[in-house]
């Protein structure tokens, strides 16, 4: 890995290049604004102008970041000031440290940079690739979780197993609701979704099975229901944990029996359709709290999909905003921009509460926002740049360096295809206490999948993986 140093102070970005070279990945040189040359990621030094804000510093960056494109520059702040850094970071630098930084932290920031640089090219040479490709599958993920997921999914599409879709809101439960219709026989056939959380009680009941002429006050006709209106394609009950216990109980014997009878009715007719659950609630507690019938879940849940949320596979989130950006500039029939180094640490830093869905939506908002076909900081919402130039407000010390070993870790075992022997050794630690900080830290490898609690229990996909 290459890496120029610019810009003021050095001496010490000079001091700090003899530091890093003695690492065999590392080649650092000084170097001015006008002869970056080719290199996997940019030091710049700023320094403190007259009216001590850096903003001879920040005009400054400018120009290195017009010069070096689609390669990531660091910035070097002699001592942390948060408005010099939220402005370099609006700007479109990656990252930054200080003359406190630890060298260990330094050497990650740089290696994830180069990485990063790497990524962005693979994502633009690929993009012909995955133009007709829907965002899920084998292309968009490297977590151990979600392969052996897809492998479930593979195998069970043909079927007409119940299967169950769990995971936080906006992970992407419909969406592999619809994959696996879309790989199934019925594929030819309706696939048709019922948010039972979006309905009172009294008309799911009418929503699902339908009703005849004077059944209540209201039906002045008869009306089929969603069982009938899929026939033979897929019905996915989303957020089934929303369901009242007699509710349950009627769709339990549904399931059985495969038949059911509108409301005022007492004809019974025949279920045709595959059904697919998704919650994003914790059934088994829910069992456990008597909200939810043990029997019924036993009967959605012959297979069970967990889907991890996306904080949980930072890996992924590049792939998947480049896809997002991509749609949207093509339904806005607009030129694909592209992200800015800064956009692209930001994006895989921030941990998406809302999951695939919110960045989605984020992407689509910057698409609409660009100028000049970059996706720049400015571009994203306020919440995320906030978050980009100062850490959480409460957060502690032990909060961040517990955060800073996870990702060190995590990006360790990427480089070095899981395996531990090879990632302790980058690290420079013992294998037995790399061992011991990935069950401290909670970090998903190949072989710890079944001991994570999203997947304990009697389901397929805990089998399975």
């Amino acid at each position: 890995m290459k890496f120029h140093c610019t810009g003021a102070h050095q001496s010490f970005l000079s001091l700090l290049a003899q530091k890093l070279e003695p690492e065999e990945s590392f080649e650092t040189r000084t170097a001015d604004a006008t002869d970056l040359g080719d290199c996997d990621a940019i030091i710049f030094g700023a320094h403190e102008s007259d009216t001590t804000d850096y903003s001879g510093s920040m005009q400054e960056l400018k120009v290195v970041l017009a010069a070096c494109d689609d390669t990531p520059v660091i910035v070097f702040l002699p001592g942390l000031d948060r408005t010099a850094l939220r402005s370099a970071l609006s700007m479109g630098a990656y990252d930054h440290f200080t003359s406190t930084t630890p060298l260990a932290e330094i050497s990650f920031s740089l290696r994830r940079a180069a990485s990063f640089h790497e990524i962005n090219g693979h994502a633009r040479s690929r993009d012909a690739k995955l133009a007709e490709t829907p965002w899920f599958g084998s292309d968009f993920t490297t977590d151990p979780r979600m392969l052996a997921m897809l492998n479930v999914v593979r195998k069970v599409a043909p079927t007409d197993a119940p299967v169950l879709i769990t995971g936080e809101s906006g992970v992407g439960k419909e969406v592999v609701a619809k994959v696996l219709h879309n790989a199934s026989p019925r594929a030819s056939q309706p696939f048709v979704a019922v948010a039972c959380s979006s309905l009172p009680e009294t008309l799911i009941e009418a929503e699902l099975f339908g009703h005849e002429k004077g059944a209540f006050t209201g039906a002045t006709g008869a009306r089929p229901g969603r069982f009938e209106a899929v026939g033979k394609g897929t019905l996915l009950l989303d957020e089934i944990g929303e369901l009242s216990p007699s509710l349950q109980v009627k769709l339990l014997r549904v399931l059985q029996e495969r038949t059911f009878e509108r409301i005022g009715s007492n004809q019974s007719r025949p279920v045709h359709a595959r059904l697919l659950y998704a919650t994003n609630r914790d059934l088994r507690a829910s069992i456990r709290e008597g909200t939810f019938r043990q029997d019924f879940f036993y009967r959605i849940s012959t297979v069970e999909l967990h889907i991890p949320p996306l904080r949980e596979r930072r890996s992924d989130i590049l792939v998947l905003a480049s896809t997002f950006l991509r749609n949207a500039a093509e339904r806005m029939g607009v030129p694909v921009p592209k992200f800015t180094p800064g956009v692209m640490s930001l994006l895989q830093e921030y941990d998406w509460p809302g999951n695939i869905r919110q960045l989605q939506n984020v992407i689509e908002r910057a698409v609409l926002l660009s100028e000049d076909n970059n996706i720049r900081v400015s571009n994203l919402p306020p919440e995320m740049t906030y978050a980009s130039g100062c850490a959480e407000k409460g957060s502690s010390l032990e909060l961040e360096v517990r955060r800073f070993k996870k990702r060190m870790i995590e990006r360790a075992l990427m480089e070095n295809a899981h395996n531990k022997v090879h990632a302790a050794r980058a690290l420079g630690i013992a294998r037995s206490s790399l061992h011991r900080l990935i069950e401290e830290l909670q970090i998903v490898t190949r072989d710890n999948i079944e001991s994570f609690p999203e997947t304990k229990g009697p389901s397929f996909f805990a089998k399975s993986a």
